[in-house]
């Protein structure tokens, strides 16, 4: 049998891995806690606990933060709702594209991705989250390394002039090259070499850039987390195919795409001083009389059933749960009085990154297999409707379909704030049905993909409904903003009312990224940040 080309973490054991597993049908767990939560009976309740500094998240802010902090020798425990994805057992850790099972989705009985039919699945705590919220279907990562188990592994850098549209003069974007250049050395940022774009796998990239060049249209390549020698492994069969079938948004099983658990958070927990809980989600979070904080957690089985409930206490809390889940976090906080000194600009500011996609079908052969990641885009920061970044990511169904698919990032003005309801106790997006803002980027979408078709021939579809000429921007990959730096908080992400609270992930990004990917400008924010806040805040420690 083939063997994966990156080893283990050897502190899961096959046993702990099994019993996460279950829901996979990889094995059987023997947790008697789960035991009990099938039967219905209520939850256990854990001891109250203190630590010195708690992160919610191990998306890319946490896991720097925690990286940052536990090497400067302070210890840390990370809260995270999403189950680790790593162990010593044959065969795949994530789930295939085809055909998904338990393991691809967030609780949910049906598969969350937008292109193609809702597929139906085991409900398990899977890997990719869709929240439907405001008539959108926004998607992140629920797992052990956040949204890096489920990005594409794009790390694109903004074009300064575009960055200055975005960001503050707070924040100049000279400021931020050393932290870009230390995030990608850590996570091996690199672009499609030779020899691998020339293989069968590739021919969807050669088919876009050769479409490009006929249309007068400037194409690149796309930096990514990658490590190469695995995809060469992966196309000469020495290992079973992996990225080269595409996979990505479910996980990457031969460990090609550069993730956080294999880098900055592996790095912290060799430290000892990281302690991490993963299957806890946050259910509320507040400040103490005196200092400090409390959350307020429940412990899950894999199968999402509550089998714990228990209080954490803290002196110092970095909220990194993605945009979504530090939004709702802050914003209950704020109005059931758990943290009444946050400000009026907490949960404004959200916007979409002006995501935008669409097919190109009726083309050339472009491959059964389309390989990732997503290695070549168009750089269109002069189109009439708005600067664009358009890049083709993989499409891998199995089949020749003869098309290719086309992801738009623009620069959308429109923002969305996020509020309370007290019926459901839970937090609501308001976004804007009628949105001039993103009908310009789709407009600018749509006419660079005319343009290729007109040269080239071929039709542009969303596939799923067969309306031609039409993109959708109904699901939201980058959700951004929420509580934004300079707003909700300084510049470095402290919460404004509360000494030791603090925001350190895509929340705190202006609704954009500046037509990017945003991993790469929130990674190296979260590494400024922290390190402001360690020489400043942890000083007297």
């Amino acid at each position: 049998m083939k063997k994966s080309i990156q080893k283990p973490d050897a502190s899961i054991t096959r046993r702990s891995f099994l019993g996460a597993s279950a829901a996979t049908g990889v094995g059987l767990s023997l947790n008697p806690e789960r035991a009990l939560a099938w039967w219905g009976h209520s939850p256990s309740k854990r001891p109250t606990e203190e630590r010195q500094t708690v992160i919610i998240g191990s998306g890319f802010g946490g896991a720097i933060s925690a990286f940052r902090l536990t090497q400067a020798g302070f210890p840390v425990t990370i809260m995270e709702k999403g189950r680790r994805w790593d162990g010593d057992v044959e065969g795949s850790r994530f789930s295939k594209n085809l055909y998904p099972d338990s393991r691809s989705t967030w609780l949910s009985h049906k598969t969350v991705i937008p292109v193609g039919p809702a597929l139906p699945i085991g409900k398990s705590t899977g890997v990719l989250q869709g929240r439907d919220m405001a008539g959108l279907r926004i998607l992140s990562g629920a797992a052990y390394g956040g949204g890096s188990i489920t990005y594409g592994g794009v790390l694109k850098k903004p074009e300064p002039d575009i960055f200055r549209l975005v960001f503050p003069k707070a924040i100049p974007f000279a400021s931020l090259e050393p932290y870009y250049d230390e995030v990608g050395r850590r996570l091996n940022r690199s672009t499609i070499p030779d020899d691998v774009l020339d293989s069968d796998y590739y021919k969807h990239v050669r088919v876009m850039r050769r479409h490009c060049e006929q249309a007068g249209i400037r194409s690149e390549l796309m930096h990514t987390s990658t490590y190469w020698d695995i995809v060469r492994h992966e196309i000469d069969g020495r290992i079973d195919p992996s990225i080269i079938h595409g996979e990505a948004v479910y996980g990457v099983n031969s460990g090609a795409k550069g993730t956080l658990d294999q880098t900055y958070l592996r790095e912290a927990e060799q430290s000892g001083l990281l302690e991490v809980k993963t299957l806890h989600r946050i259910k509320d979070i507040g400040a103490q009389e005196g200092g400090g904080y409390w959350i307020d957690y429940e412990e899950l089985d894999v199968d999402g059933n509550v089998i714990a409930t228990g209080r954490i206490l803290c002196r110092r809390l970095i909220l990194a749960a993605g945009t979504i889940g530090t939004n709702k976090l802050l914003v209950k906080a704020k109005a059931k009085g758990f943290l009444p000194n946050l400000n009026e600009h907490v949960g404004r500011g959200w916007g979409n990154n002006g995501n935008v996609y669409a097919l190109r079908l009726g083309l050339e052969r472009t491959g059964r297999w389309q390989g990732g990641p997503p290695a070549i885009g168009i750089a269109d920061y002069q189109n009439p409707n708005g600067p664009l970044f358009v890049e083709h990511p993989q499409l891998p169904i199995g089949i020749e379909f003869f098309g290719l698919l086309y992801f738009g990032i623009g620069i959308n003005p429109s923002r969305g704030f996020f509020y309370y309801d007290k019926q459901s106790d839970d937090v609501k997006l308001f976004w804007p049905k009628q949105d001039p803002g993103q009908k310009r980027v789709n407009q600018g979408l749509l006419a660079t993909m005319q343009r290729l078709n007109k040269v080239n021939g071929g039709w542009v579809s969303t596939a799923i409904d067969g309306f031609r000429d039409q993109v959708k921007d109904d699901a939201v990959y980058h959700p951004l903003g929420g509580c934004v730096l300079g707003q909700a908080c300084d510049f470095f992400g402290r919460m404004y009312g509360y000494d030791g609270l603090y925001v350190n992930d895509g929340a705190m990004m202006p609704g954009s990224s500046a037509c990017t990917n945003p991993s790469f400008t929130i990674s190296a924010l979260a590494e400024r940040n922290i390190e402001a806040i360690l020489d400043q805040d942890f000083a007297m420690d």
